[in-house]
């Protein structure tokens, strides 16, 4: 595979995150990580290269590096009660440069392409890990506690802040702009795009107290501005990938522009 072809991501491929669900240690991943470092990875990096040129295709100003854009398999577990060592789906994101002409890989406004199989990498469920004394083992809990992952592949677009200062520079700005934000919500929804609900704070956000009750309060108090983009397995598994997630990523180009705008 050379690095300006993407073939998509092999069904046999795509069974070491299976696997690695199942026996998450390190006796497991050392023994089967050629998979990872020899298949799984260099298609991860042959899919930035062909979204880069996708993007530019589109004007979209957003670029990925074919090796500084890829999150580590790694978990950080130092604060986790969850100690097991090994993400099971491989991913990574795709931004703007800032205005220096740096990049960063967590710069405001980005793109970001987590790849699973379908449906999750998760093992058929076993009905006899139910331990009746600990809620944690039911499937409702597992499926609740693996949030935006283990469901499946998926892209998603828009402004994952982290940082107070950026996050209140955002709900200034739709604060500022109540139209223009609407405009974006239509914007998005033509497209059939929905935000996601953006981890919101159960009260109105110091300073934006006046916008309880009204129009704008679930906008302002999200804390993330995201759109997302289920994928199939045969969308993963095709050549044409790049394009679909590129399609998305200008369908939900009107968000990213107004997050730019607010962000300075």
């Amino acid at each position: 595979m050379t690095r300006t072809s993407f073939p998509g991501f092999a069904a046999a491929d795509l069974a070491f995150l299976t696997g690695l669900a199942a026996h998450n240690d390190r006796d497991w991943f050392t023994a089967n990580r050629a998979v990872y470092d020899q298949r799984l990875k260099p298609t991860l990096a042959a899919l930035i290269d062909a979204l880069n040129a996708a993007f530019a295709a589109r004007d979209l100003p957003l670029a990925g590096d074919p090796k500084k854009s890829v999150f580590r398999i790694h978990r950080d577990v130092r604060f986790s009660k969850d100690k097991r060592p090994y993400k099971t789906h491989v991913s990574a994101t795709l931004t703007r440069a800032n205005l220096d002409g740096t990049w960063q890989k967590l710069s405001p406004g980005l793109v970001y392409v987590h790849i699973e199989p379908e449906g999750g990498p998760a093992p058929a469920f076993d009905p006899e890990t139910i331990d009746p004394l600990d809620p944690s083992t039911l499937p409702s809990a597992q499926a609740a506690e693996a949030g935006y992952f283990g469901n499946g592949p998926f892209a998603a677009a828009g402004f994952y802040l982290t940082e107070r200062p950026d996050i209140d520079a955002f709900r200034r700005a739709i604060a500022a702009d109540p139209k223009g934000w609407a405009a974006v919500e239509k914007a998005l929804a033509a497209k059939g795009l929905a935000l996601d609900p953006g981890e919101p704070t159960k009260r109105m956000p110091k300073g934006f107290e006046d916008h309880a009750g009204g129009p704008l309060e679930a906008a302002l108090k999200r804390t993330r501005w995201l759109v997302r983009r289920p994928l199939t397995g045969t969308e993963i598994g095709g050549e044409g990938l790049a394009e679909i997630i590129a399609d998305f990523v200008a369908a939900a180009r009107p968000l990213l522009a107004f997050g730019w705008k607010a962000l300075g």
